[in-house]
C-alpha cells in the first residue's frame, strides 16, 4: 500500500516537471549603438505600463528594448544600470542587449534581461 503512494506520488511530480511551463530564454540583439533613450518617472501616466526604453540604431524603426512595469513583469533596471546605458549613448559605444519577449493584453515586448558595452 506505502510503495502504491510513492509510486502515485512519484508519477504527478513527473506529471507536474513535464508540464510546467519553462520561462523564455533570453534572446541577444546584435551589437549596436544606442538611437534614443527614454526614461519615464513615477508622475508620467505611462510609468505603470513601463519605466523606460532604448532603441538600437540597427532596428530602430521596428523595435524597442522596455523595463520597468506591466509590460516587463516588473522586471526594472537599478538605478546605476541606466546610468551605465545614459553613459554608452553620450559616448556612442556600442552595446548588445539581452531580452525576453514578454506578451502584455496580446502585445509583445521586449523586455531588458541585461546588457553588454563595448567600444
Amino acid at each position: 500500500m506505502r510503495l502504491l503512494r510513492y509510486a502515485a506520488a512519484a508519477a504527478a511530480l513527473a506529471t507536474l516537471l513535464v508540464t510546467a511551463p519553462v520561462p523564455a530564454r533570453a534572446e541577444t540583439t546584435a551589437t549596436s549603438t544606442i538611437t534614443q533613450l527614454k526614461v519615464l518617472e513615477k508622475s508620467d501616466e505611462n510609468y505603470r505600463l513601463f519605466h523606460g526604453a532604448l532603441w538600437l540604431d540597427y532596428d530602430k524603426a521596428t523595435a524597442n528594448y522596455r523595463w520597468g512595469g506591466a509590460h516587463c513583469k516588473n522586471q526594472g533596471l537599478s538605478d546605476l544600470n541606466i546610468s551605465l546605458l545614459f553613459s554608452a549613448f553620450r559616448a556612442k559605444y556600442s552595446v548588445t542587449i539581452d531580452y525576453r519577449v514578454v506578451s502584455y493584453r496580446q502585445r509583445k515586448f521586449r523586455c531588458i534581461t541585461g546588457f553588454s558595452i563595448t567600444r
